[in-house]
């Protein structure tokens, strides 16, 4: 009963604080996204994809966050209001009441390490192939009527698309150069994917050209059966080259600063949530109807100190200012260090033997 209490207290307010924070994460990319002319113009399932990927990877740094900071404010404010103290006036120990947060933070634990060593190498993944799909035009996120950028000079519309075929019916084109503007109508054309040699193609059928020249002295037409447009190379992201795609097994054995930060980032993960919720716990203990303000500032400072030295620790691995071993291991040993002398701390912790 006493475990179940404290779960809804704990759990229910942290998850909505989680959906705030996503939310508000959510809101942020989109507008991102948004200002981007060459995204904005692709459908709704597209920006909602990736808006679903950079929530996925930003959630495994607001989830622990969002744990922690319900832990802290219900936690409080139990102990303040004098309900935590009538449990310890019926014999109810510190560390029996303790029990559920531990759970608590053991469960976060458990869903830290499957989010940074499954989850968000594959949201990364996801991300970059959706960035090598915004590099090149496809029918697949055409619609039709619309104007979409295949080149710095090529503009393209069409007024029927059919997404099965790929194929696009009474196609217009605008080639703009620095002599002048090619105006093209086709009956047909069609979108082809990137070859072996990275090179994008359209193939335009049964069409008019236009060319009108900026001195208006060389305007001609001309009809053609097949024409054909050529990209440059394009420069496309491979997800296994980026090393926050890359599936964690790939990294064991790894020998590049950047790709040991990127593993011991995500194996030190788990532990950092684990311990500063363990640690959040200790401090929740206020007096009855003490001032909590001081506990607030020193379990977010903790909270911030502890994160700001992994990124810092991160940040040696990476530049090679620290050797492979330790490299980032110590910040979620000293954290879990921090955490066992806190607990011989009954001044501040208010435990008591149990």
């Amino acid at each position: 009963m006493i475990d179940r209490y404290v779960f809804r207290l704990v759990i229910i307010p942290s998850l909505a604080g989680f959906g705030l924070l996503l939310l508000l994460v959510t809101a942020f990319n989109a507008g991102e996204l948004l200002r981007d002319p060459a995204v904005s113009q692709f459908p709704a399932s597209y920006l909602i994809e990736m808006l679903l990927m950079r929530d996925i990877i930003a959630s495994e740094v607001l989830l622990p966050t969002a744990i922690y900071v319900g832990l802290l404010v219900t936690m409080i404010h139990w102990h303040r209001d004098r309900e935590a103290w009538a449990f310890y006036a019926a014999g109810v120990t510190p560390g029996r009441l303790a029990r559920p947060i531990i759970i608590i933070s053991c469960t976060l634990a458990l869903i830290i390490a499957l989010l940074s060593l499954v989850v968000r190498p594959w949201a990364y993944a996801q991300t970059y192939a959706l960035d090598n799909a915004a590099l090149h035009l496809s029918t697949d996120v055409m619609l039709p009527h619309q104007f979409y950028s295949w080149s710095d000079q090529l503009v393209i519309s069409a007024a029927e698309i059919d997404h099965d075929t790929g194929e696009m019916r009474r196609v217009f084109a605008q080639d703009r150069g620095p002599a002048g503007v090619r105006i093209i109508r086709a009956a047909r054309g069609r979108i082809l994917a990137p070859d072996t040699d990275r090179r994008q193609r359209i193939e335009l059928s049964h069409g008019t050209s236009y060319w009108v020249e900026h001195s208006r002295e060389g305007d001609r037409g001309t009809r053609f059966e097949r024409l054909v447009y050529v990209s440059p190379p394009l420069q496309e992201n491979d997800p296994q080259s980026k090393r926050r795609a890359r599936p964690t097994r790939a990294l064991f054995g790894a020998t590049q600063p950047k790709e040991v930060a990127e593993l011991q980032w995500r194996l030190s993960m788990p532990w950092l949530a684990l311990f500063v919720t363990l640690l959040g716990g200790e401090l929740t203990r206020a007096l009855p109807g003490s001032n909590v303000y001081a506990r607030y500032l020193l379990g977010i400072g903790m909270y911030a100190v502890v994160f700001n030295v992994a990124a810092i620790g991160r940040t040696w691995v990476e530049n090679g200012q620290v050797a492979p071993m330790p490299g980032m291991y110590w910040v979620p040993a000293l954290t879990a260090a921090a955490y066992l002398v806190l607990r011989r701390l009954p001044r501040l912790s208010l435990a008591r033997p149990t």
